[in-house]
């Protein structure tokens, strides 16, 4: 019993490790690109992992908001790309990778809600 015991501490410790290494990568991504936006939308999709049980009405505005920044992030991610052109590893070459993979994630993340929103009258 005492090593089952053991063994679950070790466990959820890992666990616990994990979801602080993947919070460190946000504040990491945060410090980089400098964007409140980018870190709104981080923080939406946050919520929805840490509480999937939101109300039809929450998730289509949730839905709208992962929309429109899909919208901005990909702009963005153009504006990086044509106009302050970075090399490999600088700053305008991360904030054009992160726009554009942020862009895909928001309406990824819209496109759920929207079938989330049609296909049930709460989730």
């Amino acid at each position: 019993m005492e090593a089952d015991h053991k063994e679950d501490i070790e466990n959820r410790t890992l666990t616990g490790l994990g979801a602080v290494s993947e919070i460190q990568d946000f504040i990491d991504l945060h410090e980089k690109v400098e964007d409140d936006e980018l870190q709104n939308a981080i923080d939406i999709a946050l919520k929805c992992i840490v509480n999937p049980n939101i109300s039809v009405a929450s998730a289509r505005k949730a839905m709208l908001q992962m929309q429109a920044y899909a919208f901005k992030f990909k702009m963005q991610g153009l504006v990086y790309m044509q106009i302050h052109k970075g090399a490999a590893a600088t700053k305008e070459n991360i904030k054009k990778n992160a726009y554009f993979y942020a862009s895909e994630q928001c309406h990824e993340m819209a496109q759920t809600l929207k079938y989330l929103s049609r296909e049930n009258s709460s989730f």
